[in-house]
């Protein structure tokens, strides 16, 4: 049986720079930032209610997306096109904050949920806003 030599090949560098470029999407997907953040706590709540992690975890977690939600409304962050996305950079934030078990937090969730829920918890969000500002509108017309 022959070996494959593309198993044995590492890549000795990153990406090159036009890969990541057509990559990132958070120059676009940055405004998804609370909806992710709310979406992230309410799956870790998720997480400690079953017991499939600790509450001790659950809290730091939950403390620390909190932090991070109020960092990015004060202007305290710069998201970085090298995490490509707006759930990768909210995710080294975290890890910043709280360490190691801040990867528990992608337990029984992968990355199309994420994305998804993250999409519905906008779309509803602007869905209300956009029904109140034309229920102004209506006012001021009439």
């Amino acid at each position: 049986m022959k070996k494959n030599p593309a198993r044995n090949v590492h890549l000795k560098k990153g990406p090159s720079k036009l890969l990541e470029v057509i990559n990132a999407s958070i120059d676009v997907d940055q405004r998804l930032y609370r909806d992710d953040i709310e979406g992230s706590i309410a799956h870790t709540k998720m997480l400690g209610h079953q017991k499939i992690i600790s509450k001790k975890d659950q809290s730091r977690i939950i403390s620390g997306l909190k932090k991070i939600l109020k960092d990015i409304e004060v202007g305290k962050v710069k998201f970085k096109k090298e995490l490509e996305d707006i759930h990768m950079n909210i995710e080294a934030h975290l890890h910043n904050k709280i360490g190691s078990v801040a990867g528990k937090l992608h337990t029984a969730r992968s990355r199309n949920d994420q994305v998804v829920t993250d999409l519905k918890l906008w779309i509803k969000r602007k869905g209300i806003l956009l029904d109140k500002n034309c229920k102004t509108f209506q006012k001021i017309l009439i």
